[in-house]
């Protein structure tokens, strides 16, 4: 596919075995796996957009005392709907990523500064949306994925994982952050031609 083809059509979802590539790849990064790790897991996870996450402030996600907060509130400065957003840092891989992603940062500058920029460049300094974007384009080139798969493809994944897994469109709706549950609608509830052909045989007439 091209980068044109790509662009006039929607990012592609990742399966579980390509999700799994790409985590497998970054964990054996000596340099920044720790970090990129972290980034997957809130992209495929959480449902972020990159500009969400280039934007979070380490005191978005670590309470007073240092511990890592259950909730993440994306204040609407933060989301592409100008509206405040609560996400919820309750899985247990997506706890890990980031109590592991925060102690590497400790380990590395002596103390957290929590009013620093959550995810840091190779250089220290934040990401932008843009540079976001293209380390997300990177980190799945590595594996061999192909050019339909970009930064969007981990919230795509998540939206629409948890339609299939039967959550009800407006909660969905809620995670995403969409400003209407129209806009779900069209764009994650996608015909499934497996649960068609299980739906037809299974069919029981009332």
């Amino acid at each position: 596919m091209t980068k044109t083809q790509r662009k006039q059509g929607k990012s592609r979802l990742l399966d579980k075995g390509e999700v799994k590539r790409v985590l497998r790849y970054q964990k054996g990064n000596q340099t920044h796996g720790i970090r990129n790790t972290c980034l997957l897991m809130m992209s495929c996870y959480l449902g972020m957009r990159v500009g969400e996450m280039s934007c979070l402030k380490i005191s978005d996600i670590v309470c007073n005392d240092g511990t890592l907060k259950d909730t993440l509130v994306l204040r609407k400065e933060y989301t592409k709907g100008k509206k405040t957003r609560t996400l919820y840092l309750v899985h247990k891989e997506v706890r890990k990523s980031l109590n592991d992603y925060l102690s590497y940062r400790k380990e590395k500058e002596g103390t957290l500064n929590i009013d620093s920029s959550l995810f840091r460049s190779q250089k220290g300094d934040g990401f932008n949306p843009r540079t976001l974007q293209m380390l997300f384009k990177s980190m799945y080139r590595k594996v061999g994925l192909d050019e339909m798969v970009s930064s969007h493809s981990g919230r795509r994944t998540f939206g629409t994982n948890l339609i299939l897994q039967g959550i009800d469109i407006k909660t969905v709706s809620t995670l995403m952050g969409h400003s209407s549950v129209q806009t779900t609608i069209d764009v994650y509830c996608v015909p499934n031609p497996k649960i068609m052909e299980d739906v037809s045989r299974n069919l029981k007439l009332m």
